[in-house]
C-alpha cells in the first residue's frame, strides 16, 4: 500500500496548542482496553490503533486537543488521497470508536453516513 504524503499545513484549520504529552499514553491504554472489552480481535485492535496513531502524528498533539473540524478535515484529506475503500473505512471506524468510546466525544461527524 502506497502511503500518501499529506501534511497538516495543507489543511485549513487551527493547529493543536501543544505537542504530544504523557496523557496520550493514558488514552492509548484506555483505547486498547475499550477495544478488548468490545470483543475486538488482536488484528483489528492493531489496525484501529495504527489509524489513530496516524492521526496523532499528522497533528502532533494530544487527542484531547483535537477538534471535530480537524478530524473531519483529516478524513477528507485522506479520502482525497485515493486510499482503498476498505482502508478508508477501517480508518473512519477506528477514529469513530476512539472518539466516541474512549474520549466520549459524540460528534455529528460520526453520525453521518
Amino acid at each position: 500500500m502506497k502511503q500518501a504524503n499529506i501534511s497538516p499545513n495543507s489543511v485549513s484549520t487551527n493547529k493543536c496548542k501543544s505537542t504530544l504529552t504523557a496523557d496520550t499514553n493514558q488514552f492509548k491504554a484506555q483505547f486498547l482496553a475499550d477495544m478488548e472489552l468490545a470483543g475486538m480481535v488482536a488484528k483489528s485492535r492493531k489496525a484501529y490503533l495504527d489509524s489513530v496513531e496516524q492521526l496523532l502524528r499528522y497533528y502532533w498533539c494530544s487527542p484531547a486537543e483535537l477538534t471535530e473540524q480537524q478530524v473531519s478535515q483529516y478524513l477528507l484529506e485522506r479520502h482525497r488521497c485515493n486510499l482503498a475503500k476498505g482502508t478508508f473505512k477501517v480508518m473512519k471506524f477506528a477514529l469513530r470508536f476512539f472518539f466516541i468510546e474512549t474520549l466520549g466525544r459524540d460528534w455529528l461527524l460520526f453520525k453521518k453516513k
